[in-house]
């Protein structure tokens, strides 16, 4: 005799069908998907075990009728070559999983054009919530832009603190202090600076470079400006800037580089030529990316957590959604990290 809680083959099955095998309603199955919080762990474990027995899958476009709402966040990437932003989209994505949530990205190539069109596009979309890692909007537009969009969080932005979206930002002008001291801690007195070519509302770049005048400045000691070069943040272009800054200015003993794609370009100019690296002159870097310790010279550098930023990003984002945000701002630091591109203390 055949199971009358189980569907019929050839038929889709629903929710009804996963409340009748579980043997609850249908509204405790549909909090159980919708991530409610108000259910026993038993019994989303029992309902859990019947979906995957079923091979139940949410009817998405009845889900977002029912709730007024698209379950899908967006995200807005200035450069997804860049090592640095695929892990905040990784913390991003698996937040809005937990939500029962798709992530949609979007990558901006640092155009400022392209910027507005990602929001305009993700606005369309109807996504409940966007993150946006955004350097090339002046403050003007990217608030106007957020005014259409239901809940925002920006990564690494200042903006007022009664403006339209949250902030999730690492303390990059003390944690470039650090490592700046820690460098001058080795016994390194003429320090060059590898910047990025950067944009005027880049927080990171001007708070990274803000910690380094401030540690030269506390250690007494002049920021040279012949020792500074900006770049693109790409291993060949710091690569052949630092050639050239090494060759104008041989007296440096120390390279201190804005990330760790423009310290991979100095440790190649630096074996091109042939200086020794820690011994003759010590190269650091910022982010820690996943190339950082494999480098021909693993590279001493600053631990962003950048999976974190995402994730904090996104958890703030779904409070804001649900409007149960109790903060506007959340603030987290960087850790150094010691390689083998700098000599140890003395």
């Amino acid at each position: 005799m055949a199971d009358r809680s189980s569907p019929k083959k050839n038929r889709s099955v629903t929710l009804a069908d996963v409340a009748r095998a579980a043997g609850v309603s249908a509204k405790t199955v549909s909090r159980v998907i919708n991530h409610n919080d108000y259910v026993s762990q038993e019994t989303r474990e029992q309902i859990e075990r019947a979906i995957k027995a079923l091979g139940y899958r949410p009817n998405r476009m009845a889900r977002s009728l029912a709730s007024n709402r698209s379950f899908i966040i967006g995200l807005t990437m200035p450069d997804v070559t860049n090592p640095f932003f695929p892990e905040i989209m990784r913390g991003a994505e698996m937040v809005a999983q937990q939500h029962g949530y798709n992530l949609l990205a979007y990558n901006t190539d640092l155009d400022p054009q392209r910027e507005r069109d990602g929001l305009a596009l993700l606005e369309e979309t109807r996504v409940d919530g966007i993150i946006i890692c955004t350097i090339s909007l002046s403050d003007a537009d990217l608030s106007a832009a957020l005014q259409h969009h239901r809940a925002a969080v920006v990564i690494n932005r200042l903006m007022p603190p009664d403006g339209p979206a949250g902030i999730v930002r690492v303390d990059y002008f003390s944690a470039m202090q650090k490592m700046v001291q820690f460098v001058l801690d080795t016994g390194r007195r003429r320090i060059g600076y590898l910047d990025v070519s950067r944009s005027a509302y880049s927080y990171s770049s001007k708070e990274r470079y803000r910690g380094f005048q401030a540690a030269m400045e506390r250690n007494g000691l002049p920021v040279n400006p012949q020792y500074l070069r900006r770049c693109v943040a790409s291993i060949e272009s710091s690569r052949q800037v630092a050639i050239e800054l090494l060759t104008d200015q041989p007296e440096i003993d120390a390279l201190v580089c804005y990330n760790d794609m423009i310290a991979g370009g100095a440790l190649e100019a630096c074996a091109e030529l042939g200086i020794a690296v820690p011994d003759q002159i010590a190269v650091s870097g910022f982010d820690d990316i996943m190339f950082s310790s494999v480098f021909k010279v693993a590279l001493t550098t600053m631990h962003v957590p950048k999976f974190d930023l995402g994730a904090r990003a996104a958890q703030m984002l779904f409070e804001r959604i649900d409007g149960s945000s109790t903060q506007s701002e959340i603030v987290l630091d960087a850790e150094l990290v010691i390689r083998q591109s700098t000599p140890p203390i003395p």
